[in-house]
């Protein structure tokens, strides 16, 4: 380079002449450099847990919250338009059944039944006329039939005298007359005996409507007392003396307490495997938690329609011994035991990519698994699975149960507790998840 300098001062040389001397001189120093030996960089292994897939019959629970109601829960409303003389309960009393409640005005009621019965009574006195009537219609009918055949006696025996010449012929008209005149005499009878029956035909259907009305009546008086229908719990009650109710006002509420179920929904692609195990008489038992304890509880029907907007079916569940102290309408936490589902595997929920991928463990490499998913199953100890399955999975497959953010189809793995140990002992530095 010196000598390079030095023949550069000893000839004058152009600035295009000296820069491009300057290029082959860098370019043989760097093509004379040292070649740098290669820096090998291990593959990073990610550290995991693994559970063998190990299928066997399990039950997908679910997590529901339900609302506690009473199949006999009935809100008790006036049935006439009264004013109210007497409530007899109050909030929170207990009843029996046939128990009077409270106490309206039957006064019109009972001007309106009076009026109805007399209607009766009236219809009552016509069919009693028009049936003595009838009777002596037929009595008289008998007796002008008996008469008519006499008549035809006479008119026959006056013919035959007159063919011997013993009457004249105004004797062999007059019998023929008075023939004529008693015939018209039993059909009148006889037309008077149609009519009467259809009268009385006529007067037993005004009977029938005028009892039916007296029997409204008498059912509008009885309304005025307002009676338990079962034995059970009076709430909300909404009705005071002096108030002045219509037709369908309520006045107070009933329940029973000793009947309680509550009401919950199941989503709907649960909602067939549900009824098909309730068609086949298969018991589904929950477990409920009302004021901090636990009460066993069992299914006993599903809605036949979907709840509109919601994905879910109504369910309802019977309580084994129902809790006393539990405030209708309110709301609990529920866990429903479904169906068992075959050949099912438990994994955790760290396990489940997306909705339905896993990965398994094959030699040191991740691969993926599609499974269906058929729900979850809650721990005692407040943890939850998730319940997949797959046909292509067998025994002795190990599931992956650590979440790896950069999971993929073969990423290097070593199994914690296993595969690494064997990794330290060939000097190899495990990866970290």
């Amino acid at each position: 380079m010196q000598q390079f300098l030095k023949l550069i001062r000893r000839v004058r040389l152009g600035p295009v002449t000296v820069l491009v001397g300057a290029l082959v001189v860098a370019s043989a120093l760097i093509m004379s450099r040292p070649e740098r030996p290669a820096i090998s960089i291990p593959e990073k292994a990610w550290s995991i847990e693994v559970i063998p897939a190990a299928p066997a019959a399990i039950r997908p629970t679910l997590e529901l919250y339900a609302r506690i109601q009473s199949p006999e829960d009935s809100r008790l409303s006036a049935g006439i338009e009264a004013e109210v003389l007497e409530v007899l309960v109050q909030d929170g009393d207990e009843v029996a059944a046939g128990d009077v409640l409270a106490v309206l005005d039957d006064r019109d009621a009972r001007f309106e039944l009076l009026q109805r019965d007399a209607d009766v009574q009236e219809i009552r006195a016509q069919i009693n006329l028009e049936k003595q009537r009838l009777r002596r219609n037929k009595e008289a009918l008998f007796k002008e039939e008996e008469l008519l055949e006499i008549t035809v006696s006479n008119a026959e025996r006056s013919r035959s005298l007159y063919k011997d010449n013993l009457v004249s012929l105004s004797n062999v008209d007059e019998s023929a007359d008075k023939l004529k005149r008693q015939e018209l005499a039993v059909t009148s009878r006889q037309l008077t005996i149609e009519e009467s029956e259809i009268k009385v035909l006529q007067f037993k259907a005004q009977l029938q409507r005028a009892e039916a009305l007296r029997d409204m009546s008498q059912l509008m008086v009885d309304r005025t007392q307002v009676v338990a229908p079962f034995a059970g719990l009076i709430s909300e009650v909404d009705a005071s003396v002096g108030d002045r109710i219509r037709v369908g006002d309520e006045l107070m509420r009933l329940h029973n307490p000793e009947v309680l179920e509550l009401r919950t929904q199941v989503p709907t692609r649960f909602a067939s495997r549900v009824r098909d195990a309730l068609s086949a008489g298969l018991k589904i038992d929950a477990q409920a938690q009302v004021g901090g304890r636990e009460y066993p509880m069992a299914l006993e029907r599903l809605s036949g329609q979907t709840r509109e907007g919601s994905g879910s079916v109504d369910a309802y569940l019977a309580f084994e011994a129902p809790p006393q102290d539990a405030p209708l309408g309110s709301t609990v936490q529920l866990v429903l035991s479904l169906p068992a589902e075959i050949d099912a595997i438990a994994v955790p929920a760290e396990a489940v990519y997306g909705r339905n991928r896993i990965y398994k463990v094959e030699g040191e490499r991740m691969v993926a698994v599609d499974v269906e998913r058929l729900g979850e199953r809650l721990l005692p100890d407040g943890r939850s699975e998730v319940l997949i399955r797959s046909a292509t999975l067998k025994p002795e497959d190990r599931i992956i149960t650590t979440k790896i953010s950069s999971a993929a189809n073969g990423l290097l793995v070593n199994v914690r507790g296993v595969d690494g140990d064997a990794r330290l002992a060939a000097g190899e530095r495990p990866g970290t998840n």
